[in-house]
């Protein structure tokens, strides 16, 4: 994707969510709103504007902290308990409505949304190329329908905005949960179909969400409704239509620079180092530094729990390429992950030392996949699943298993591999007492190493689905979510809580913790609006 910022700073007025508490801003550029939206690269400028979004440090960060930090997969780290206390909060559900990260997720996506109701507004009356007019719109519509994706999920019920709002207007009451799914599915329809292929953009516009991005969401949308019959059908567009599968290799997915763009990404941020500062006045990510072992400079946030680590079957080359453990090497720098309750960090971010690059590692080059053709195989293996095709289920999910047995385990950027120990003490290791296998023994055993599923019946097949999902997906930002649609979420993380002798997961509620507080100031500021029950 062409990633240009706007040159220019529009006079716009940005409402919050539905009040706007308005910021008035000092003309600080000849243009203005009314001037800017002329031509078709005006047009260009601001689609890209909205992409941007995608990419802030808000945005990148809260999504992990809501999808990881609060599941099963992973536990907050830093420093201490009082490091980012308030993501602390939202991994033991103790959250209040004055959460600081509820509070930026919602700004963030309400301002995204905001900026792409302008976009469409004004693009639609621009005088131009009437199939360059609905790709923009296809793309900034897709994006509006993202943002919401990501609201829904974390908030449920939210004010509904698909226009600029006048002054009467700017009070709104939240939109049933109905009413926004239905907004986000026309969305992704029109985008769809106004959106070219993957293979039919310049390689200059590499990142543009396409038809097949349109099509992924909007099978996972589908999903989330469990609409099954039409989440394979979207699932299986998709994959018919011939422009992605599976790299070949595992670990080549995260490696820097490695698989940008190739075959398996339907939707990536991509980000440059641009060396200029911290935080969002960079094209970088902060990712990598962000979760990283503080002994190896970094901040040490989402560590995996030993739940996900236990989930991995013996030999399973994902878990090498998933997770780092005590004892890496990657050049020369050895890893002990002291500050990790588990001793363990992501490894699907981590840069070695000679890629870190950047202000302060805070801007790193690392593009991140959202979605991947992975996600849209194991969408159509459970939606198969859900309508009783179990054949078909079972082709998708064994393309998945097949390309992880066929993985190298060995993490060829690591002078040494440690694999299911963790450091008592300088060069001494203990095994986690809950692993009962020699990893590399079992990763050896090729005639036994992850079997294709041959299950006939559905709640088997359902679990093996299950699994594989978060096994493949691991540390991805989808564990959260998943556990709340499928089902029995509070008795899920009281038996994880009681399985790992915890408080995470241990208050969970029925019908109150599957979503998150409303930012108290957005209740302040719009008497219309109504807080989650719970809170």
């Amino acid at each position: 994707m062409k990633r240009r910022r706007i040159l220019v700073i529009l006079t716009l007025l940005i409402v919050s969510a539905c009040d706007a508490g308005f910021i008035d801003r000092p003309q600080l550029a000849v243009q203005t709103s009314d001037t800017f939206y002329k031509t078709e690269e005006d047009a260009i400028e601001a689609v890209s504007a909205v992409y941007n979004y995608l990419q802030s440090y808000d945005f990148e960060v809260h999504q992990f902290e809501f999808g990881d930090i609060a599941s099963d997969d992973a536990e907050k780290g830093g420093e201490s308990d009082n490091d980012r206390p308030f993501v602390k909060d939202l991994e033991y559900f103790r959250m209040r409505s004055d959460n600081l990260s509820c509070r930026g997720m919602w700004n963030i996506c309400f301002t995204a949304i905001y900026h792409a109701n302008n976009t469409i507004q004004h693009i639609e009356v621009i005088d131009m190329d009437n199939g360059l007019k609905n790709r923009l719109l296809g793309e900034v519509r897709f994006l509006r329908a993202h943002f919401y994706f990501n609201l829904i999920t974390i908030f449920g019920e939210v004010p509904l905005v698909v226009k600029p709002l006048l002054p009467a207007e700017y009070h709104l009451p939240k939109a049933s949960k109905a009413t926004i799914w239905n907004q986000i599915e026309q969305d992704l329809i029109y985008a769809k179909d106004h959106l070219p292929l993957k293979s039919q953009y310049a390689k200059t516009d590499l990142g543009r969400v396409t038809q097949g991005t349109a099509q992924a969401l909007l099978a996972n949308v589908y999903l989330f409704q469990k609409k099954w019959a039409l989440a394979k059908k979207e699932a299986e567009a998709v994959i018919l239509s011939g422009e992605y599968q599976l790299e070949p290799e595992f670990q080549d997915l995260f490696q820097l620079r490695k698989s940008d763009f190739g075959v398996e990404s339907i939707l990536e941020v991509p980000h440059i180092s641009t060396n200029t500062g911290w935080g969002d006045e960079n094209e970088g990510s902060v990712i990598p530094v962000f979760c990283r072992s503080r002994n190896s400079g970094g901040w040490g946030f989402n560590t995996p729990t030993y739940d996900l680590l236990a989930e991995f079957e013996p030999g399973d080359p994902r878990l090498v390429h998933t997770i780092l453990f005590d004892g890496d090497t990657f050049d020369g720098e050895v890893q002990f992950n002291q500050y990790s309750p588990s001793h363990l960090c992501s490894r699907k971010v981590f840069l070695t030392p000679s890629e870190r690059v950047g202000f302060d590692s805070s801007d790193a080059p690392f593009n991140l996949k959202v979605i991947r053709y992975a996600e849209v195989l194991l969408i159509h293996a459970e939606a198969s699943c859900e309508t009783g095709n179990l054949e078909e289920a079972r082709v998708s999910l064994n393309q998945i298993r097949r390309r992880a047995r066929q993985s190298s385990a060995v993490d060829r950027k690591a002078s040494f591999k440690n694999v299911n120990k963790f450091q008592i003490s300088k060069n001494q290791y203990g095994l986690y007492d809950f692993i009962k296998y020699d990893y590399w023994e079992a990763n050896g055993n090729v005639q036994n190493l992850l079997p294709d599923i041959i299950v006939s019946d559905q709640p088997s097949l359902r679990k093996a689905i299950r699994h594989e999902r978060r096994v493949e997906l691991a540390m991805e930002n989808k564990r959260f979510y998943d556990i709340i649609r499928w089902g029995e979420s509070e008795d899920h993380f009281h038996r994880f809580a009681s399985r790992w002798g915890t408080g995470k997961g241990a208050q969970f509620r029925k019908n109150i913790n599957e979503v998150f507080p409303i930012p108290q100031d957005e209740l302040d500021l719009n008497p219309k609006m109504t807080q989650n029950p719970g809170y």
